[in-house]
């Protein structure tokens, strides 16, 4: 049996879906396969990030969203 593998409609609805404040990791291979390795691949990582009020960072080997927290003042 083949593992699943990550797609961009799987990492939107896992990301439209997080509670504020809570983690999703994906692996740096996942990073480059969905987002590419060219200048302009942070800058997608970025506005996907932040069009599911989400922050993305990097680990050694893998890529971690975190869903902002929403201030109520």
């Amino acid at each position: 049996m083949r593992p699943q593998v990550l797609t961009l409609p799987d990492l939107d609805r896992k990301l439209d879906d997080m509670p504020e404040g809570t983690l999703h990791q994906i692996t740096r291979s996942d990073y480059e396969r969905l987002f590419g390795l060219n200048d302009v691949a942070l800058g997608r990582l970025r506005n996907f990030a932040k069009t599911h009020s989400c922050v993305a960072s990097f680990a050694d080997h893998a890529i971690i969203f975190r869903k902002k927290i929403r201030s109520s003042i």
